[in-house]
């Protein structure tokens, strides 16, 4: 076995996370101040919640980086279980905060937060002890690809009960990547993913919304004032935009032409107000994060840390990719946040607990 050596953690994957951290404040301050102050009175608000968040966030992330993998792996079900029971709670109640035609809000003394984002750390825990307690029968059916798959059934079947397709295609998409990357044979890859499409087609078809969308986006200017709104706005937004934008705060789509122009498109107003530079420039740093990720993953310590970081990736890269896809008019319109950048203090945690994790694995390799 190759030999353990302590070593500095990988810090170009903590600039990039704070680079990241830095652009999402001050486009949700430059994003949402019209909106705050016509809602709230108080134009700062969605910035104070947002920097509330990142200091809760900051401090997980250095929770995360100082706990040793082999106690965050003894709490894996523990973990697992409160979510579960999160997530079953959020199913069944009734008494849940609904936006956007989704159920994914739940509230705790005047705190609201998103369960469904607790699983995008959940589900690579579990899943990451799961696959490296069984890497010897990883080709098994019964003992490695029937487990796997039943808990990303499970994680993904109580998050669309939320009407919350978005969320699960993300925790499956990790899910099956993971499965991937540790070595399930193809053929039952192949039929997951038959599945899969399957599955969320048919959640498409159920929800009349959902198939307003899907036609919406293939033709977003037969109706660019109801159902192709969102996505005429953002192109239009981005084609202001240019080269090198309109300027930091002079964009005009948030002045209540863009919905959710704080969160879910929060891309497209910084591609208006800082053009295709600003916007290449944040890219750059997502790769940056990723690959870096990747060589964590690649150089872990063990089975457990590789697939561990490899999730996380995983889920921080899907979720970026659907945000990208959905504002450039390449997917149809979904509630997915742009990691470290859109307005949203759960996923924001999320995120950054991540990064946390990914520090911790990268301090040891082989």
């Amino acid at each position: 076995m190759a030999k353990k050596q302590k070593t500095r953690p990988d810090w170009w994957i903590l600039v990039a996370a704070l680079s990241l951290l830095a652009v999402g404040v001050i486009m949700v301050f430059s994003s949402s101040q019209y909106v705050a102050d016509y809602k709230f009175d108080d134009p700062y608000y969605f910035l104070k919640t947002q920097v509330a968040a990142a200091a809760i966030g900051l401090v997980c992330l250095f929770l995360a980086y100082f706990m040793p993998i082999r106690v965050t792996r003894v709490f894996t079900w523990p973990i697992a279980l409160v979510v579960s029971g999160l997530l079953v709670f959020m199913a069944l109640s009734s008494n849940i905060a609904t936006i956007g035609g989704a159920e994914r809000w739940l509230e705790v003394g005047g705190f609201r937060f998103q369960p469904s984002e607790l699983c995008k750390l959940a589900l690579p825990l579990v899943m990451a002890g799961l696959l490296s307690e069984r890497r010897l029968e990883i080709r098994s059916f019964k003992r490695a690809y029937l487990p796997a798959i039943s808990i990303i059934i499970f994680a993904s079947a109580l998050i669309v009960a939320q009407r919350d397709l978005s969320s699960a295609v993300v925790v499956a998409a990790t899910g099956f990547i993971m499965m991937f990357c540790a070595g399930i044979r193809g053929i039952y890859l192949f039929g997951t993913t038959v599945l899969g499409f399957a599955a969320g087609a048919a959640a498409i078809i159920m929800e009349p919304y959902r198939l307003e969308r899907m036609y919406s986006w293939l033709d977003p200017w037969s109706d660019p004032l109801d159902s192709g709104l969102q996505m005429v706005q953002s192109l239009l937004a981005f084609g202001n935009g240019g080269l090198s934008g309109v300027g930091l705060g002079a964009g005009g789509s948030k002045w209540y032409y863009l919905p959710y122009a704080y969160n879910d498109f929060i891309f497209s107003v910084l591609g208006e107000e800082l053009g295709f530079i600003g916007a290449l420039f944040v890219i750059m740093l997502f790769i940056v994060l990723l690959w870096r990720g990747l060589s964590a993953a690649a150089q872990a310590e063990d089975t457990f840390a590789s697939l561990l970081a490899l999730g996380l990736v995983s889920s921080i890269g899907v979720q970026t990719l659907i945000n990208m896809g959905v504002v450039t008019g390449l997917l149809p319109v979904t509630g997915v946040t742009l990691p470290f950048i859109s307005s949203g203090g759960t996923s924001l945690v999320v995120s950054l607990v991540a990064v946390g994790l990914l520090l911790n694995i990268s301090r040891k390799e082989k």
